[in-house]
Order: C-alpha cells, then structure tokens, then sequence
C-alpha cells in the first residue's frame, strides 16, 4: 500500500513538473495581439495625418482593404517575397483592391517585417517601429499623408520570431464619373 502511495505521489509530481516545463502553446492571445498592434498603428496613423497632413481626409477602417491587408501579410509570414511585388512581377495588393472595390481610385499599400529573435511579440512596441519607419521612408510617408486616399486597412502576421504588418489604402479617382 504505501509502495503505491508512493509511486502515485511519484507520478504526480512528474506530471506536475511536465506541465510546469512543457512549451507553452501561442497563446490565442497572438491573434488578440494582431489585433491589437492593427489597432494601434491605425491609431499611431491617425496622429500622423492629423499632425503632418491636417487636410487630408481622416481614414476611415475599410474591412475589404482590412482583409486585403492581412492576406498580405499572412502571405509574406508564409513564405512569400516580402515585396509590394509577387514572382510574376504583379502587385497583389493593387490586384486584389482592384477585385474586390473596382478598378478605379487611387491605391496605396506599406509592409513592414520585424525579425524579434528569441523575444516574445510586443504590439505596442512592434506598431511604434513600424509607423516610425514608415514615416522615415519618403515613399511610405507619402502614402500615409496623401490626400488622395481616405480609407485604410491593416493586417498584422505573427509567425514564429518574425512579425509583418501590411496598410493598404485607396481612395476615389481623380474626376468621378457622374450619373446623367
């Protein structure tokens, strides 16, 4: 009896120390992190064109540009070139906004990627780096304080130690066609 006490004991406490040891799985909290460095650089955006650019037109969150946004960058996670252009030599950013809005308006599109090592990912830290960098890119900055565009949508990916953020913007043309 008090050999099998013993070996209960003994096999608690390695099932104990395993579940202390175990890997701990991504918590779904990565996807509530994306979401939230999504938000805080559409927050960290807003303040940029209020600031440098206070007759644009606020962006407003688009969810065809949102989804455009995450595929983008779920993409690049996945393997794909981190470029505004695919292999074939296309845009898939302006090839999917052109899809799924029409083919007609200004479109725009900024990606970033944050190689973190061993670190766990911090959204606000990973939206702070990214905007900032956007802002230092005179093309990226560009996109951020056009007039031209007045909706927005991000996607942020996190695989492994490397993150992605995706905006995509688009705006109206130039001279609407007007119904007769």
């Amino acid at each position: 009896m008090r050999r099998s006490l013993i070996s209960l004991c003994l096999a608690c406490a390695l099932v104990a120390l395993w579940a202390i040891s175990a890997p701990r799985a991504a918590p779904t909290s990565i996807v509530r992190a994306e979401q939230e460095a999504e938000a805080i650089i559409a927050e960290r955006i807003d303040a940029e064109r209020t600031r440098s650019a206070p007759g644009a037109p606020k962006l407003s969150p688009n969810g065809e540009l949102e989804l455009i946004a995450k595929k983008r960058s779920q993409a690049m996670a996945h393997g794909a070139p981190f470029s505004h252009q695919d292999e074939q030599g296309s845009y898939p950013a302006i090839d999917m906004v052109k899809n799924r809005l029409g083919p007609y308006g200004h479109i725009g599109e900024n990606i970033f990627m944050e190689k973190r090592g061993r670190g766990s990912f911090d959204p606000e830290a990973f939206a702070k780096l990214a905007v900032d960098e956007w802002m230092g890119s005179e093309e990226h900055r560009e996109n951020i304080l056009s007039p031209e565009f007045d909706r927005s949508g991000i996607g942020v990916a996190v695989v492994g130690d490397t993150a992605y953020a995706t905006q995509v913007f688009h705006g109206p043309p130039d001279n609407p066609a007007r119904p007769r």
